[in-house]
């Protein structure tokens, strides 16, 4: 594997993040910043005893807390979601998505079916269980070098870098 692989995967991610872009544009609903975010609530059920917390979204989505909260506040002003006070623990609230958020998300999942069509366009389904099971894989390897921003990367799998030469340095130089 050479240089141009990781170029490659750049290309890629950009093209189809442009894509999506465009074609949520085509619908009308570009303005939604978070759409991965919006599409988490919605696979909760419309309950909100049941909704999830800002926290649990972070795990699920793989991202910081920090991150999701300044998207559910977008989110929010937009009205996609609301935040209510759980009921059993007042410090803490949980997120709902709200009907004009599952409306937009009918239409992003519409968008986002098209730029895969597009993407896979050629593949036979072969190719493209093969495809995603290897991208899959690529992400599974770098969330266990530090890929996963939620936490602080772990220990170097090829081990702690050597020590640092000392010849010629005093022992105890205080």
């Amino acid at each position: 594997m050479g240089e141009q692989t990781g170029i490659l995967l750049q290309q890629l991610m950009r093209a189809h993040h442009n894509a999506c872009m465009a074609a949520l544009a085509r619908r009308g609903v570009r303005d939604v910043g978070s759409p991965r975010l919006l599409w988490e609530l919605s696979t909760y059920p419309d309950d909100p005893e049941r909704a999830p917390t800002q926290k649990e979204l972070a795990d699920k989505l793989h991202s910081a807390p920090p991150t999701v909260a300044a998207s559910l506040k977008v989110l929010e002003r937009q009205g996609y979601v609301e935040r209510r006070t759980d009921q059993r623990d007042t410090r803490r609230n949980r997120i709902s998505i709200t009907q004009k958020g599952r409306d937009t998300i009918a239409q992003s999942m519409d968008a986002f079916r098209q730029v895969e069509g597009h993407m896979y366009s050629g593949f036979s389904p072969q190719e493209r269980e093969t495809a995603d099971g290897l991208l899959s894989r690529m992400l599974a390897n770098l969330y266990q070098i530090g890929g996963d921003k939620r936490q602080d990367p772990p220990p170097d799998p090829l081990g702690p870098p050597p020590p640092a030469p000392t010849a010629g340095l005093p022992k105890n130089p205080i």
